[in-house]
């Protein structure tokens, strides 16, 4: 089997690269050395999957306004903390609101919400 335009190594290495990604799946990483985990993260990939940090400033703000019928004041999920009336929030496009900083930091790890799993909007996925 080879590929056109590649010499016959480039195809060795392919199906050796592919046969050690096979190996890693099987791996109990509890197991492993500090060596083996960070070779681990090598083959694995250390791809950030949540947003731009453009994406996320471009997220509506709101204002919060305590609702008096609430017996209980409302909360962010992420850090536990009781919104304040008039604080400004963190809004998502489902409709769910949190602390700035506290939203900020999530997304950038997740591009999903939080409390619904909803993912989030980027640019890229809007403009289509």
């Amino acid at each position: 089997f080879v590929v056109q335009g590649q010499p016959d190594e480039d195809v060795d290495q392919d199906s050796d690269d592919s046969q050690s990604q096979q190996d890693w799946e099987e791996v109990d990483p509890d197991e492993l050395s500090y060596e083996e985990l960070i070779a681990l993260g090598e083959v694995v990939g250390t791809q950030s999957r949540g947003l731009a940090i453009d994406t996320i400033a471009a997220l509506p703000s709101v204002s919060y306004k305590a609702q008096e019928q609430d017996e209980g004041t409302e909360q962010c999920v992420i850090c536990r903390l009781e919104f304040e009336d008039g604080e400004t929030l963190t809004a998502l496009s489902c409709k769910h609101a949190y602390h700035p900083e506290c939203i900020n930091n999530w997304l950038q790890i997740n591009k999903v919400c939080p409390v619904c799993s909803t993912e989030v909007p980027t640019s890229e996925s809007t403009s289509s």
